[in-house]
């Protein structure tokens, strides 16, 4: 009787080890890629409003990369950034501008839907159809100033 207690013991320790193990993985990574949504769309974001079009990789967010974090705030490199999200280059602020509805332009590469200030593509709609952009890098992530209030919508 002692034997299959101790037995029973051991196996629910093992399983309540690997389920906390598979918690902690899937919730660890979290705000890493909720962050990377948010910049993602903001550096998109940023290039529509500077340049009136739709990225054509990862080539062309380079400089809202560098111009809108500073290094010593990085979360992540560029590379890493680009081995966390999947962007449609082939969409087009024309494509945005006719559809009525968010399209499928980012993605986190892990499947999840995480973000802080909302579905990446929504804000992304909402920034071509009205110009708004609430949650807009006003100055430099992770340094502490005044705010661009220069920055124009795109027309």
């Amino acid at each position: 009787m002692r034997r299959v207690f101790l037995v029973a013991l051991v196996a629910l320790v093992v399983a309540a080890g690997v389920w906390v193990t598979r918690f902690a993985n899937e919730v660890i990574g979290i705000p890493r890629e909720a962050y990377a949504s948010d910049w993602t769309a903001e550096f998109i974001i940023e290039h529509i409003r500077t340049s009136g079009d739709w990225p054509d990789g990862w080539h062309d967010l380079r400089d809202e990369y560098d111009r809108l974090a500073v290094p010593q705030h990085y979360a992540w490199t560029f590379d890493e950034l680009q081995s966390l999200i999947n962007v449609n280059w082939n969409s087009s602020v024309d494509a945005i501008r006719e559809s009525d509805v968010p399209l499928d332009n980012i993605r986190l590469t892990s499947s999840r839907q995480v973000s802080y200030n909302g579905d990446p593509d929504v804000l992304i709609h909402d920034f071509v159809h009205t110009g708004n952009d609430p949650h807009g890098i006003r100055h430099r992530i992770g340094e502490v100033g005044e705010p661009d209030d220069a920055r124009e919508p795109p027309s």
